[in-house]
């Protein structure tokens, strides 16, 4: 008889624990641990308070889960040590969540801290660099889409081999500049679709990195590296160039000049003083393109120290 009791006891103790109030918590610590892996990649970054908070609420919802079964087949025993072990869980699957958001984040920003800046300002970063995040993916884009631009401009400059207005022995190499002077206008129109194709990067690039993962702290260094350069003035700059060497060209395209020990010589002092102001006028946007590279090198470098600091924090 006291073997059967005993049997008896042992059974209720066991219904007291396994059932399906405890494959609800058993599941539901499953759940969070999964969801602190994959919630970095499908949520949007928060604090990481907010995050401990969030994943112990969750935790909490989940043991109302584990109370609906357990109030059915009054397993209190699980029920309450749900109650201790669920928000417990959840709180560590939301600090471990929010590491793996900053550490995905502090990859992101190590582009920007690594960047490259050649002496004519151009920014580079490493192929690899797209698999940091969404920040560093959008950036390595524009770089490439900036440098086609760049190609294209230097090869329509070449195209029009506008050095040999600088120089008679070279025009009278190669004169063939003289027979259009016209088509210089061309530079103008592809100077402005630059333009605007360069606006539409900055925007991209700068809302890219207002929805990435990026800190707080490290945005605003962010933010300089991707704008740096006054674009208005550069295509101010190209647009000048392009008149410039159109004036001269058409001046020479007179044949009013002569090659004098290497300079151009005019017998007609009108046109010697035309094309000294053409000269001036070429030359000085040849060094405003210099001002404005060197302007957005100063840029990206202040942007990408502000970066560096913000990631030794």
């Amino acid at each position: 008889m006291s073997g059967e009791l005993e049997f008896a006891d042992e059974g209720m103790r066991r219904s007291a624990v396994f059932g399906w109030p405890l494959l609800i918590a058993l599941l539901s610590c499953l759940a969070l641990i999964l969801a602190s892996a994959f919630a970095p990649a499908l949520l949007p970054r928060l604090d990481l308070s907010t995050m401990v908070l969030a994943g112990a609420g969750a935790g909490l919802a989940l043991w109302l889960l584990v109370l609906l079964a357990g109030s059915r087949t009054r397993q209190w025993l699980v029920v309450g040590g749900a109650l201790l072990v669920l928000p417990a869980a959840g709180a560590l699957a939301g600090l471990g969540a929010g590491r793996i958001h900053v550490a995905r984040s502090a990859e992101d920003a190590r582009t920007f801290a690594e960047l490259d800046i050649a002496a004519d300002g151009k920014p580079g970063v490493p192929a690899a660099a797209a698999a940091r995040g969404t920040a560093s993916a959008a950036y390595l884009a524009a770089i490439r889409e900036a440098d086609k631009d760049d190609r294209a401009w230097g090869d329509a400059l070449v195209k029009f081999n506008l050095g040999v207005l600088s120089s008679p022995y070279l025009l009278q190499q190669a004169p063939q500049i003289l027979t259009d002077c016209a088509s210089i206008s061309d530079l103008e129109q592809l100077a402005q679709d630059h333009s605007k194709r360069a606006r539409e990067r900055t925007a991209r690039l700068a809302e890219a990195v207002d929805r990435s993962e990026l800190s707080a702290a490290t945005k605003p260094g962010v933010h300089a590296v991707v704008t740096a350069g006054d674009e208005d003035a550069r295509l101010a700059n190209r647009v000048e160039l392009a008149r410039a060497s159109r004036a001269q060209c058409e001046l020479l395209a007179r044949r009013t000049w002569h090659n004098a020990a290497g300079y151009f010589g005019f017998a007609n002092a009108g046109d010697r003083a035309t094309f000294a102001g053409t000269t001036r006028r070429v030359l000085a946007a040849a060094g405003e393109t210099e001002a404005l590279q060197r302007a957005a090198k100063e840029g990206r470098i202040a942007g990408r120290e502000q970066v560096r600091e913000a990631l030794t924090r």
